[in-house]
């Protein structure tokens, strides 16, 4: 029963409520949540005038703003924390699974996504810096997108309000969304252990349980090891990933004519399989930055800024190290593989063959 109401959400979520025909035969199937995020992303980009373009400079230097207060984060921090929310299988196995389903031309339209999504990303953490609140529990400030939804409906009708369905709803659904992700992402460790160490799952669930039980029940616990944790994984990953593509330098060439190919190729459009290039580079591109997903602006809230522009660019931010850097380091690593070595393989195995 549960995994048929799964199925039924997913289907609503990201079936095909479009379907726009193509030469050759194929089709383009639109699901709701692009048909959301996409002109969202748009929309912001053009009323900030391409921001994740003109403000990068200031993007890097937001980083380095200080926090006055201890129990607070600063923008650093929350980029952080919204990093390790963003960067996690959707960087991995998602991005297996948009090039085995796309081919190397989905690659481009992740890119694509990203920037897109980047000004959504500074939207609504601006938004959860202007409505956030102060934290009478564990000091410092809370907020995202259930704070403003509820002060937008607040103003709108000029009165005090308790509860506003709406932002319950979006609270609710959160709730439930990000402990499904964990259990793709927990499921996917396991297996990981499992697939390069031969520990079986059960002992790497205890043993993550564990561990995240010291780490969340303390007091600012989460945040201190992701400070620790976050930065070390990031460049870890990077310069594994750059060593690797770096001694298969002469590949790299062939791996972006491929992409660019691909992502436009006419043989693709003729072969029916043009909209599967571009859905599931978008696809996986919105699962992997989380850009409108609400997420990240509730770590975007916990900073102490003099202006909440300044937290809406690190996050602007955090989606480029997502997608550009990290999602492209494992797209690369794929696109360099010798076909024997990763023929009939799927997922993590697949990666980690790769």
């Amino acid at each position: 029963m549960v995994v048929s109401i799964i199925e039924k959400v997913y289907s609503f979520l990201w079936g095909d409520w479009i379907t726009i025909p193509l030469p050759g035969g194929g089709s383009i199937g639109i699901s709701l949540l692009i048909i959301l995020l996409i002109p969202t992303g748009i929309y912001f980009t053009i009323r900030t005038k391409f921001l994740q373009i003109r403000l990068f400079p200031d993007m890097v230097r937001a980083l380095v703003a200080k926090k006055e207060h201890k129990d607070s984060l600063s923008t650093f921090q929350t980029l952080i924390v919204s990093t390790a929310t963003r960067v996690g299988m959707g960087n991995l196995v998602g991005v297996v699974a948009a090039v085995s389903g796309g081919g190397a031309g989905a690659v481009f339209w992740m890119w694509i996504t990203a920037l897109i999504g980047s000004a959504t990303a500074f939207i609504e953490a601006t938004l959860a810096q202007l409505h956030k609140e102060k934290d009478p529990l564990y000091g410092g400030y809370r907020g995202g997108p259930a704070y403003y939804i509820h002060h937008f409906f607040e103003e709108k009708s000029g009165k005090k309000k308790n509860h506003v369905l709406i932002a319950v709803l979006f609270a609710i659904s959160g709730l439930i969304c990000w402990c499904g992700i964990s259990q793709v992402i927990s499921n996917s460790v396991a297996s990981s252990f499992e697939n390069a160490f031969h520990i079986p799952p059960l002992y790497t669930t205890i043993v993550l349980v564990a561990v995240a039980a010291v780490i969340v029940l303390r007091k600012n616990a989460t945040v201190k090891v992701l400070d620790m944790i976050v930065p070390i994984m990031a460049v870890c990953y990077f310069f594994i990933t750059l060593f690797i593509i770096v001694v298969n330098f002469r590949s790299i060439p062939g791996v972006f004519d491929r992409i660019f190919e691909e992502a436009f190729g006419i043989r693709q459009v003729v072969a029916g399989g043009f909209g599967a290039v571009i859905m599931n580079g978008v696809k996986r591109g919105l699962f992997s930055n989380e850009a409108g997903s609400g997420s990240a602006p509730c770590a975007a809230a916990a900073a102490e800024c003099d202006n909440p522009v300044r937290a809406g660019l690190t996050q602007a931010l955090g989606v480029f190290i997502d997608t550009i850097i990290i999602c492209s380091c494992t797209a690369m690593i794929m696109l360099i593989a010798p076909e024997k070595v990763v023929a009939g393989k799927s997922g993590m195995d697949l990666l980690q063959s790769a």
